[in-house]
This record gives structure tokens, sequence and C-alpha cells, in this order.
């Protein structure tokens, strides 16, 4: 694992750890994906025999429906390679990801864009003295020296802004002004948050990937439900790198030697020498994997859709026996550790979430009116109905126009930092995102509901189409329907909200402590496994299962006194 022309400070027996520690995760993370890719494809299939029940008043927009970019606009940005300063054509795509051309006119003609980013798995850095320091000031505690000779950090110009990866190219780009500024940050930290990074396009695929990545973690003691973002291959490569910065990286960062400047640039070539070996052995795993679980699916899948009745029979025997099993050892930790602290975060989070949906609910009123008075002035809609709903199409997705609802939830950041002296796997603002996620989602499905219905609405009476009147009165009565049923389906979603987020709250924490005390109860149950359901019913998982259901039921009974209250 050579560095260039600086002596190397990666021992061979450094290297051989180096190689010996890949080799194990890629093993572990194999009989994870193996396992839960088995696990997912019985799911999938038991919720695709199973009638659906209808779960939401409002309709959900399908996927992919978008096609006009959600920004665009002159920047200037950094290149890759010679480091001068470029402006650039910058066009926000409707998947998230962002291009830029050389100009307007190239992009308007249909011409090739000069690059694209991909931003899944990054974070936007507005504050750039401080966050380059704060980086800087990481790097000399890992590597042992005094955070005082840290040479000073680069100037940028002003209104500049980082995509950030901390191992993959980062993106520098500068806007005119502090106003245009604000507003650019706010779109890509939602194109971060929102650009899907998996190749895959198999449902069952990415779900066994997500927990085959969360069960490694949880493997090498890594609790916590952690959040990676893009390809298959960044996002193993990413775990692989992040447990070599807990176990190796640290002593070698230690034995590199000299001034602080080579140093850091010794550093710099190790970190791109071990992601070319981490990648190298990542890349060809992982393609033995799909094959492998292809092979599998092909094997498994007839015998699942054969067997689903007693395999599902066999796995409520097999939960029921779990569940008395640990009850007696999970129960006290429960009502001892977990159970005085559930009101606690429900009270944390009710009142944000109430006041962030009434927000919401005011967002939808203020555009379905400005519409109505619209159709008014304009004598009608015309014949170009769809023109009208631009608006409403973008409205959840710009910031500026959820920042009122977004503020009501941001304030749940303290306390929610102040739980972590009993729950240390929280993350407050990955919580607070997921919030913003909610409420983004319900007024999309309320814009949508109100274009579908008032598309009906114009079909059955053609007179809408030149009447401003009958336009006004179609549009005041599509929306008093959809505001009922955002009434209903907001508080809904409120409520699943706070089950979902007080799961990843309690589950990590309550699964580190149960896990090694039950391990010996429930490893014997393994032997009642049917034989021809061996390879599809995993006792860890069915067990998680069932700790899922005890809390969830404690939470529900929480949930249900706030709520009534």
């Amino acid at each position: 694992m050579g560095v260039g022309p600086f002596s190397s400070p990666v021992s061979d027996e450094k290297q051989a750890e180096i190689k010996e520690l890949i080799e194990a995760v890629l093993k572990t993370f194999t009989l994870q994906y193996t396992k839960t890719y088995a696990i997912e494809l019985v799911k999938h299939i038991g919720e695709e025999l199973k009638e659906q029940p209808e779960e939401w008043q409002l309709l959900e927009r399908p996927k992919n429906s978008f096609k006009k970019p959600l920004k665009t606009g002159y920047l200037v940005k950094q290149g890759g390679v010679r480091k001068n300063w470029l402006r650039r054509f910058f066009v926000v795509r409707p998947d998230f990801k962002i291009e830029y051309y050389e100009d307007e006119e190239t992009y308007s003609k249909g011409g090739k864009a000069k690059g694209m980013i991909a931003p899944c798995g990054y974070s936007v850095c507005d504050d750039l003295a401080k966050d380059l320091l704060a980086r800087a000031q990481d790097i000399a505690e890992k590597m042992g020296f005094d955070s005082r000779d840290i040479p000073g950090v680069e100037k940028y110009p002003n209104y500049c802004w980082e995509i950030h990866h901390y191992r993959r190219r980062c993106y520098f780009i500068h806007a005119a002004n502090q106003e245009e500024k604000d507003e650019w940050v706010k779109v890509f930290k939602m194109c971060c948050r929102h650009c899907y990074g998996f190749n895959s396009k198999d449902p069952v695929a990415v779900a066994a990937f997500r927990a085959a990545i969360r069960k490694t973690r949880w493997e090498l003691g890594r609790w916590g439900y952690w959040t990676y973002g893009g390809t298959e291959e960044q996002v193993l490569s990413d775990l692989i790198v992040d447990e070599l910065n807990y176990t190796v990286l640290r002593d070698i960062y230690y034995n590199i030697k000299g001034p602080t400047a080579v140093r850091m640039s010794i550093r710099n070539k190790v970190l791109q020498a071990l992601d070319t070996v981490v990648l190298s052995a990542v890349t060809p795993a992982y393609k033995a994997m799909e094959t492998a679980v292809k092979t599998l699916r092909g094997r498994v899948e007839s015998v699942i859709r054969d067997k689903i009745e007693p395999l599902f029979k066999a796995k409520e025997e097999i939960k029921e026996k779990i569940k008395s099993a640990v009850l007696e050892t999970v129960n006290p930790i429960l009502s001892e550790k977990v159970s005085p602290r559930l009101a606690g975060i429900v009270q944390i989070l009710a009142s944000p979430m109430t006041e962030a949906f009434q927000e919401t609910r005011n967002v939808f009123d203020e555009k379905i009116t400005h519409l109505s008075r619209k159709v008014k002035d304009k004598n009608g809609f015309g014949e170009n109905l769809e023109s009208y709903f631009h608006d409403l199409d973008y409205a959840p997705r710009n910031y500026w126009v959820m920042r009122d609802a977004f503020k009501k939830v941001d304030v749940m950041e303290e306390p929610l930092w102040a739980l972590r002296q009993f729950f240390d796997e929280i993350w407050p603002w990955s919580l607070i995102h997921e919030a913003h996620d909610t409420l983004r989602m319900i007024l999309d499905m309320a814009m949508y509901t109100f274009e579908k219905q008032l598309e009906e609405e114009v079909r059955a009476q053609s007179s809408i189409k030149s009447n401003g009147a009958a336009a006004e009165s179609a549009v005041q009565k599509v929306k008093d329907d959809v505001q009922q049923k955002f009434a209903a389906d907001g508080s809904k979603a409120t409520v699943t909200y706070y089950r979902e987020i007080m799961m990843k709250i309690i589950m990590p924490f309550l699964l580190k402590i149960v896990t090694p005390l039950t391990k010996p109860i429930i490893d014997p149950i393994n032997e009642i496994i049917p034989e021809p359901f061996r390879e599809i019913v995993d006792i860890e998982e069915e067990f998680e299962s069932v700790l899922e259901g005890i809390v969830g039921g404690a939470i529900d009974k929480v949930i249900e006194h706030v709520t009534v209250s």
C-alpha cells in the first residue's frame, strides 16, 4: 500500500491487518446479506399475497412524475483538477441530481452537461471557515499533534459553500450574494437528503442490503441506525473504511512523522491508497453477492410461495416461543430503563408536530386560495389545466414555502439532545429531518389529490374552462373535500411519526442490552424451525420482531394516552 514519494507509515504488519479486517467485514456482510435477502423475500411475497388495507384518504403521487427542474441558475464552481473558478449554469433535476452546463443556452438547446453531482451521502457545509477548522482539528486529534500547528485553512470567496463527503470528491460553489446562497444551500441540502444512490431497482435486494449494513455494524459493535449514501459499492466501502478508522488507522496516523503539512499530506495519500484497496476488494465481492442472491431467489422463491401458509404458521409459533422465553428478561429492563421515559419523548414530539401540521395545512390553504383568485381573474382555466398546477407541485419541495412548518419541529433539537444521557444513539437532526419529510409527504399528497379531483370536476363540467365564477366554485368545492382528508391523514401521519421515531430511539438501546442476555435463551429455539424453512427463517430476525412488538405495545399505550388527553 504505497503512498507515493513519501516513506509509507503503513508497515507490512499493518497492511496485513488492514487486509484481514477488510476480508472479515466482507465475510460478515456477505453472510448477513444472503440471510436478510431470504428474510426480505418472505416479507415481500407475504405483502403481495395479503389484501392491503386502504391506508390514506389522500392519494400518493406516482414516483418519477416530475419532469421540470427543481431549480436552475448560474453559480460559480471550483474546478476539480485546476482549482480555478468557472461560472456554470446549474440545473437541479427532479431526481435531486445536480447537473452543470457551460451556459443556459447549452442547456436549453439540449446540449451535454459539463458534469453531474450525485449528492447521495453528501452534506452541505455552508459555514466554511468553521467547518474546515473543525475538520482540521479533528484530523489533528487523530494524528496526535497540537491543533495550534494546523496550517491555516484555505480562504474561499464570499457566499461560498461545500458539498462535502469525507472520502469522495468535494465541490466548492459560490453565489453572487447572501440571499442567493441561502436559496441554493437549502435546495442542495434537500438534494443530499433525498437523492437515491442505489443501482438496484429490486425492492427485496434494496431492503436486504440496508438491513445487512445495519446488522453488520451491530455485529461489529457499532450500534444505532446509521445512514450511509451512494451506490451499494460506495456504501459498503464506507462501512469498511469506518471500521478501519475505529480499529487500525489511528495507530498509522500517529506513526506519520515530520512537519505538520507533510504529515497531513502523507495521511491524505494513505487514505487515497486505502480507498483503492477497499474498492478493489468490494467491487468483485459485491458482484459475487448479487449473483449468489439471484441464485438463492431462484431456488427458494417457489418453496416460499408453495408453502406460504405453513411458513407463516411456523414463524408465529417460533415468535410465541421466543416471547415466552424472553419476557422475564426483557420486561424488567423495559420497565426500569424505557417505559418511564416514553411519555417524555412523546411530549417532546407532540406539540411541535401538531403545530407543524397546522402550518402545513396553512400552506395548502394559501396556495389553493391563490389559485382560486387566479382562475377567477382569468375567467376560467382555459384549455391547459396543468399549467395551474406547477406552484402546487413544487410547494412541498420549496424550503421557503415550508419554512414556518419546519421551524415548529426544529425546536425539538435541544430536548432530543438531552435524551442522549439515556439513549446514546440519538441523532436529533436526523429525527428532525424525518419530521420535515413527513410534512413534505402529506402536503404533496394533498396537492396531488386536489389536482386529480379538480381534473374530474373539469371533465364533468366543461363550462369551468371558460367561466371564472364556476371555476372558483369548483376549486372551493375540491379544496373543502381535500382539507377534510388532509386533517384525517395528518393526524394519522403524526402518530405514525411518533411511533417510528420512538422505535428508532429505543430499539438500538434495548437490543444492545438484551441481546447478550437473551441469546443463550433463544438459540435453542433454532432447533424447532422446520427443515424446509431453515434457510428462510432467522431466529435473530424473529427475536427482533418480537422485541419490536413488545416495545411497540408500550409505545402505543403512551401515544394513545397523550393524543387522547
